[in-house]
Order: C-alpha cells, then structure tokens, then sequence
C-alpha cells in the first residue's frame, strides 16, 4: 500500500495539486470512515519510508514543491502546535484549580 501511496503522490507536486485522504483510500482500496485515520496513518508511514517532502492542507494531500510552500506549511504547524500547548496549559489550569 505503501508504494501505492507514493506513486498516487508523486503525480500531486505543489499546493495546487492536492489529493484528498479519501481519494488516495478510494485508489488503494481502503475503505473507512469520514475521518480516514488509517489512510492518514499511512501517509505518513510513506513520509517516513520514501522521504517524501508531504504536505496537507484542508484541500488535500501534496508533495512540497519549493522553498515558499516548505515555509507556509512549517508556520502552518509551528501555528497548530502552539494552539495545542496552549489548550493544554489552560486545561491543566483549570483541573489543577478544581483539586
């Protein structure tokens, strides 16, 4: 499934040819639920194993093409993650509060 996954990738250069988790699980034969962990799951064990520059948006899956779309997709995570901490921090405040 692996190789599938790469090869449907290696066809989606730039932001502007993206492909959706649930055309890439269509085309490889897996067939899952609205949130498609497990295609997801196995796009980025193909990250990993082909070292494939993956990038995603909410249009869909995409292999990162120049130097501007690495920078966009980098602030777009370092952004998420920096939401996350700050949820947690809050979170823990308040149960800590409670106790």
């Amino acid at each position: 499934m692996l190789e599938q996954i790469r090869n449907i990738l290696l066809s989606h250069y730039g932001k502007r040819n993206p492909i959706t988790s649930a055309e890439i699980a269509r085309k490889i034969g897996i067939v899952e639920d609205d949130t498609h962990a497990q295609t997801r799951a196995l796009i980025l064990e193909c990250a990993r194993k082909y070292e494939l520059p993956i990038a995603a948006s909410n249009q869909g899956y995409y292999l990162i093409s120049n130097q501007q779309e690495y920078d966009e997709y980098m602030d777009n995570l370092n952004s998420r993650s920096a939401g996350i901490e700050e949820r947690e921090k809050i979170i823990t405040k308040n149960f800590k509060r409670d106790k």
